[in-house]
């Protein structure tokens, strides 16, 4: 029986480059965190405007996101939000009108602030007056709700991105 004695070499230095492959691991999955978590905020901020034909830069202060280690987590304020975010506040005789919107009795007074804001008296006297609020807790619940289905998918996709990257320019 006759045999292949043959020496096969083969070019092991290209795993050089994958020798700090947890290091780069997770921060690609850091960065697809952050970049998820950013497309998350984005889309709710933009849909909630929609939804409630508010503009989104409304809405800056209300989305917060708070990154540590492989932990994202992303704030939203659904406390009221004054109409006057609604649109431009115009006064008719018996109330306001803002954007599609009518406040039966209300006021517009700018009150220490460069915005024209919407007052009611809740009763007489100078301390009675309030501002006029809408609430959207339930809208951006709703809204929120119905994008947390696709945040796997999404993480899945950065994450492919964002490792392939890493990847590329690990040394």
């Amino acid at each position: 029986m006759v045999g292949l004695n043959t020496q096969m070499v083969v070019d092991t230095e290209f795993l050089e480059k994958f020798k700090h492959l947890p290091d780069e691991l997770n921060k690609a999955v850091r960065r697809a965190i952050r970049s998820v978590n950013n497309w998350f905020k984005a889309v709710t901020m933009a849909e909630l405007g929609f939804e409630l034909n508010i503009e989104a830069k409304s809405f800056r202060t209300r989305f917060r996101v708070y990154q540590s280690g492989r932990t994202s987590k992303l704030w939203v304020g659904v406390r009221k939000i004054g109409v006057h975010r609604l649109g431009k506040p115009v006064q008719t005789k018996s109330g306001v009108q803002v954007g599609e919107h009518f406040f039966d009795g209300a006021f517009i007074n700018p009150m220490d602030s460069d915005q024209l804001l919407v007052f009611r008296r809740t009763m007489k006297g100078r301390k009675s007056i309030q501002l006029v609020t809408m609430d959207i807790s339930d809208q951006a619940e709703e809204i929120i709700d119905s994008y947390l289905p696709e945040l796997n998918r999404k993480f899945e996709e950065h994450f492919h991105r964002e490792f392939r990257y890493v990847l590329s320019g690990a040394q």
